[in-house]
């Protein structure tokens, strides 16, 4: 495409996550819609595979619909981050786009976020959606993790983006991830939710794990923290009252919730709870540090991104911090801080964390609006396929 062509289609952006598709305007930080990134449909439309029609319910209104009858809730993208159904997928695109564009998409040209650990295949799928399904002008791409990055005002750090289905380690040299050193770890929003639903239930509150887990998000986002010192907290629960709140449910119930309030979010830091063999959180942020070359290693140490909506979580940023630390103190220095190079780890928590994705695509988004070396028009899409674009994601 050519400068003056990209001059005359505006610039949008696009944001989709597990939890919900965000989308705006280049250059404007805040996103002009957020839809929840999930499907309602009546209990006996959602047990066929098209149940897809006039009883469907999209987002927020799928939310809503839940308090007034049964609904059958469908996640188009799966709690290990991959999409398992591209027609609801791209049904929520729709309706997040509709405030925008009002169905007259050839008048726009979308950067998208590229979703962490995506496929090439399921790269084009995407892809396909935006230009031939939708029919958008222009697309272009960019990391995830770059993009967290680019509002912080750096090139390398790393982004630790803790997601609603998983949470993604994320390594970036010089404005560019380092695909080989990325870790995943199968624990997110939704499964501390489960989790805290079924520690909730095992003390005797009537809660189902499937049904209520909007009732648990909300008692997780009220109540909830990172535990600092667990044994101490751990004491505290068992031996007082000190650390319990009570959590009032829509139909005037009281819940109690004491240990609850810190023990779901240790499947962070503690996988096997939520029946994942992988390490936690903090180890396997340290051990992607330690794999990367010694020649980043230092500014990899310094600057770690918290990003995501569970991040949010009070505490998160201080255990991380301290857990991080021990690791350098005891594997790096071996417990000798005169060995100390006159600084140490540090994570960072942006006030914005749960949107900066989207922050850094808006700002990156302007800066890039009329550069054909970053663009792929619809014809050129066509011709070259998902490789020139993930070319271009990559300069």
């Amino acid at each position: 495409m050519t400068t003056s062509s990209l001059q005359k289609i505006r610039t949008l952006v696009c944001d989709i996550g597990s939890s919900s598709i965000k989308v705006g305007i280049a250059g404007k930080l805040s996103p002009e819609k957020i839809v929840p990134c999930l499907l309602g449909c009546p209990r006996y439309a959602c047990v066929q595979r098209e149940g897809l029609g006039r009883e469907i319910l999209v987002g927020e209104d799928a939310l809503k619909g839940g308090k007034h009858q049964k609904i059958g809730y469908r996640y188009p993208i799966t709690e290990t981050g991959h999409v398992q159904d591209w027609k609801a997928l791209e049904i929520l695109l729709n309706t997040a786009f509709q405030v925008l564009c009002h169905q007259d998409y050839g008048q726009y040209k979308v950067l998208i976020t590229k979703p962490y650990n995506m496929k090439k295949a399921d790269l084009k799928t995407l892809v396909d959606i935006f230009v031939v399904n939708l029919g958008f002008r222009a697309v272009a791409m960019h990391e995830q993790a770059a993009l967290v990055l680019y509002t912080q005002g750096i090139e390398t750090g790393v982004v630790v983006e803790l997601g609603e289905s998983i949470s993604n380690i994320v390594p970036v040299y010089k404005g560019h991830a380092i695909p080989t050193l990325d870790r995943s770890l199968a624990v997110g929003g939704r499964s501390i939710t489960s989790y805290l639903v079924k520690l909730l239930r095992l003390k005797g509150f009537q809660l189902s794990e499937k049904e209520d887990l909007e009732i648990g998000r909300k008692i997780k986002e009220a109540v909830c923290y990172v535990a600092l010192d667990l044994d101490t907290d751990e004491r505290l629960a068992a031996d007082t009252t000190i650390l319990t709140e009570l959590f009032k449910l829509s139909d005037g119930t009281v819940i109690s919730v004491g240990r609850e309030r810190f023990g779901a979010v240790e499947a962070l830091f503690k996988p096997d709870l939520c029946n994942s063999e992988s390490n936690g959180l903090s180890d396997m942020i340290f051990e992607v540090i330690k794999g990367a070359g010694i020649d980043c290693r230092a500014d990899l140490y310094r600057n770690v991104i918290l990003s995501g909506g569970t991040s949010l979580l009070q505490g998160m940023q201080a255990r991380l911090e301290r857990d991080l630390n021990r690791r350098y103190m005891n594997d790096v220095l071996d417990g000798e801080q005169s060995r100390s190079l006159g600084w140490k780890p540090h994570v960072q928590a942006p006030v914005s964390r749960k949107n900066l994705v989207f922050e850094g695509a808006a700002l990156f988004a302007d800066y890039i609006s009329n550069d054909a070396n970053y663009w792929v028009s619809k014809e050129e899409y066509y011709q070259a396929g998902i490789q020139q674009v993930l070319d271009k994601c990559t300069m």
